[in-house]
């Protein structure tokens, strides 16, 4: 009898616990309500010097702001290392990119709050560069994603609201350019298998990440081709069919096009951001992606295009 008791008794905490677990998933699935906007490369080096010097670290975000603060996450591709090191990447000096520590605060002040390092200028100044940004970046409060310490690190990264998790894994498809292999320095998360295999990369790290919604920021693609390659297109169909719900790139400088796969969204490339001027077509224009999450992984997106004038963006109507 005190057996047929305690059974009775744990099969009720069982069903309590349950139906508080199914209550509280519940909740969170129909309270959510997650505004991200995707910004694409910004590059603070080079011809932009002029207008940081002339008219501040503020400048090159005043147009946009407003929408970054407004969010709950801003992303951007930060195109350039933060740092005082010296000794950059050997390649003609007009692609080796720089930029101080106060251009990290004024980010922040615009309402950036994620920068993503996986590319192939955040290591142009080395992996001391890259260490340099990523400290730059913790300071200023802002978190990045596709670098860590070391080649073993955790290059992913997790928000959460209201015990929502979306989880951002970032790569490139390109070595970065002032790299000296060291597994023990600073790295990027660079995507350096052949074909098929980084997609089983990609698939194995989506797996791992512990998230409710997953998306997946590339680096990849050709520069100023206003189309996404086949590879670009396989990979990111792969990277769907592995568990990701969004699926976004940078990189061509250029904006690309667009799909829905299986119910999710794909952006190839949406442009440039903040950027000096370029020759090619296309590179004075760009895109902001804001995307709301809600219940069930439902998916609403506004694309904000705008042109790029004197280095920064400013909308389009």
């Amino acid at each position: 009898m005190l057996k047929i008791r305690k059974y009775i008794l744990l099969s009720v905490i069982f069903i309590i616990i349950g139906s508080a677990v199914i209550y509280r998933f519940t909740l969170i699935q129909s309270d959510i309500s997650i505004e991200l906007t995707f910004a694409g490369d910004i590059m603070l080096s080079r011809g932009l010097d002029k207008y940081l010097n002339e008219k501040g670290y503020d400048y090159p975000y005043e147009n946009v702001k407003d929408i970054f603060l407004s969010d709950d996450l801003t992303i951007v591709n930060l195109e350039c290392p933060i740092t005082s090191y010296g000794r950059g990447a050997n390649k003609a000096k007009r692609f080796v990119f720089k930029a101080n520590s106060e251009n990290a605060f004024a980010m922040k002040r615009a309402g950036i709050d994620l920068c993503d390092l996986a590319n192939n200028h955040t290591m142009d100044y080395r992996s001391e560069g890259l260490g340099d940004t990523m400290d730059a970046l913790t300071k200023a409060g802002i978190a990045y994603v596709g670098a860590g310490e070391n080649a073993s690190s955790n290059m992913s990264y997790i928000f959460e609201k209201n015990g929502y998790k979306v989880g951002i894994l970032a790569y490139s498809l390109f070595p970065p350019e002032g790299m000296v292999y060291n597994e023990n320095n600073p790295n990027i998360n660079y995507l350096s298998e052949f074909e098929d295999l980084k997609s089983e990369r990609v698939k194995t790290d989506l797996k791992k990440l512990k998230a409710d919604f997953k998306i997946v920021y590339f680096h990849w693609g050709v520069e100023y081709e206003p189309f996404a390659r086949d590879m670009q297109k396989k990979l990111a169909r792969d990277t769907i069919d592995g568990g990701a719900d969004f699926v976004v790139g940078t990189h061509p400088h250029v904006i690309q096009g667009s799909e829905v796969y299986n119910g999710k969204y794909i952006y190839y490339s949406i442009g440039n951001c903040v950027f000096d001027k370029q020759i090619q077509k296309g590179t004075d224009e760009g895109m902001l992606l804001r995307v709301n999450i809600g219940k069930n992984k439902s998916v609403n997106i506004k694309e904000q295009r705008f042109k790029i004038k004197k280095g920064r963006p400013e909308l389009v109507e």
